[in-house]
């Protein structure tokens, strides 16, 4: 009797673990170079921050993301958190990607007007160096104290390495306004 319960309860728990180890899985980075594919170690991987955003009442996590390399583009791009880049400079432009909670029928379409704005984009130009692991930061500019997605001025963007350091700084992804 006791045997059978527990299975009872396995049975139950077992698609429960299964969907929480799926959801600890980190996703596979973008392969954003041509050719054959390569081992870790001879790639960079640069990797887009995440914020909370917190209004009055919902609580949102936003991104940075990649739209393209070297002025190639990146297919899907709201899927990837992380791109895989060869050694050397490269051109890569990221935009700030907001969430929306429910409304997903949006998404394609503020995927397109966030890459393409220049307050919500910018391109970034640095050398990749081969094993190394790049973060790229922002910071979004709010023109109200409620800090929700209508507020958005702009946005800030820089390169830092898996050691802190600036590699592109927050002055050169810095977003000027044309007076």
């Amino acid at each position: 009797m006791l045997t059978a319960v527990l299975m009872r309860k396995l049975l139950i728990l077992s698609p429960l673990l299964i969907a929480l180890v799926a959801c600890t899985v980190s996703s596979v980075a973008y392969k954003a170079y041509i050719g054959e594919v390569r081992q870790d170690l001879a790639l960079s991987v640069l990797q887009g921050a995440s914020f909370a955003r917190q209004e009055l009442l919902n609580r949102y996590v936003d991104f940075v993301r990649f739209s393209s390399v070297d002025e190639i583009p990146i297919d899907n791009s709201e899927r990837y958190s992380a791109i895989q880049i060869t050694p050397g400079y490269h051109d890569v432009k990221v935009y700030f990607s907001w969430d929306l909670g429910s409304q997903r029928g949006l998404a394609p379409a503020l995927v397109n007007y966030a890459a393409s704005r220049a307050t919500t984009s910018r391109t970034l130009h640095f050398n990749a160096r081969a094993g190394e692991l790049y973060t790229v930061r922002a910071q979004p500019v709010f023109n109200d104290a409620r800090r929700d997605i209508t507020t958005l001025t702009y946005v800030d963007f820089w390169i830092v390495d898996s050691a802190g350091n600036e590699i592109v700084t927050r002055e050169e992804g810095r977003y000027v306004p044309d007076l």
